[in-house]
């Protein structure tokens, strides 16, 4: 079947109706998600993480890799889609105590030594501390199966280290680019201004930062802390009926007052 691309234009309203395929696609990533924080491990499969993973959408799936790192910080899982032709790497939200310390560490560190881009200090130290074993293990996968896509996702804290892994890969792997999507669900603010330009310059167009009704997280850390922005693209989920409305950059911090911030 493959990877299905889904074409949305930004400032648009869209009718639940009119974006049916948009959700079928919100409810696959989220079950990885929602795996990835439930403390799936390789060794028990599916089994490991009970009610969270009883879906056929990850059933079919092959489980590949698993971690969980104490410090700094890190859970994910990486697995394999036969049926639709994709490599998922899911990232942990916000399970455990400890990844509270995580989260608070608000502070901005360069991402590129001597750039003047600063982004969130604990996603940073999470992401890095496992960016090798993870980039090693994507490596063989995608010579493995040359055709599929690379999936990236999570929730919450989940959701800013998927975006930021995402990063990391295409930059640290020439040519992986065309192969990368992201999907993060209640992603928090992950960089300042000059973060979310340059992230936007590399996935912003593969990117898509599902958003939903009253949910305080993807307003943090705030924009006066360090000059805090988003990156594209705002996907928000406007109502129960499962409305859309698609962000577009209405603000020099991408951010668009009609969609979740409204």
């Amino acid at each position: 079947m493959g990877y299905q691309e889904i074409e949305l234009v930004p400032g648009k309203h869209y009718e639940a109706k009119e974006v049916v395929q948009l959700h079928n696609l919100i409810r696959k990533y989220m079950r990885y998600s929602t795996a990835a924080t439930s403390f799936v491990e390789l060794k028990k499969g599916w089994a490991s993480c009970g009610l969270a993973c009883n879906s056929p959408d990850v059933q079919d799936v092959v489980l590949n890799y698993t971690w969980h790192v104490d410090v700094p910080l890190s859970d994910g899982l990486i697995a394999v889609h036969p049926g639709d032709r994709e490599i998922v790497v899911a990232l942990a939200g916000t399970h455990r105590y400890r990844a509270l310390i995580t989260d608070a560490s608000v502070l901005t560190f360069p991402y590129i030594p001597g750039a003047a881009m600063g982004v969130h200090g604990g996603f940073l130290d999470s992401v890095r501390g496992v960016a090798g074993q993870v980039q090693q293990r994507l490596e063989r996968l995608v010579a493995d199966y040359p055709d599929y896509m690379i999936i990236f996702t999570g929730h919450s804290k989940g959701g800013a280290e998927a975006a930021l892994s995402a990063l990391e890969l295409v930059r640290r792997v020439q040519g992986i680019k065309p192969r990368v999507r992201v999907w993060t669900f209640g992603e928090p603010r992950l960089g300042d201004v000059e973060f979310a330009e340059f992230y936007n310059h590399q996935l912003g167009s593969a990117t898509y930062r599902v958003t939903s009704m009253a949910d305080p997280v993807v307003a943090m850390p705030p924009h006066f802390l360090f000059n805090y922005c988003h990156h594209n693209l705002e996907i928000w989920l406007m109502n129960d009926a499962g409305d859309v409305y698609v962000g577009e950059n209405r603000t020099t911090c991408y951010e668009d007052p009609r969609a979740s911030s409204s």
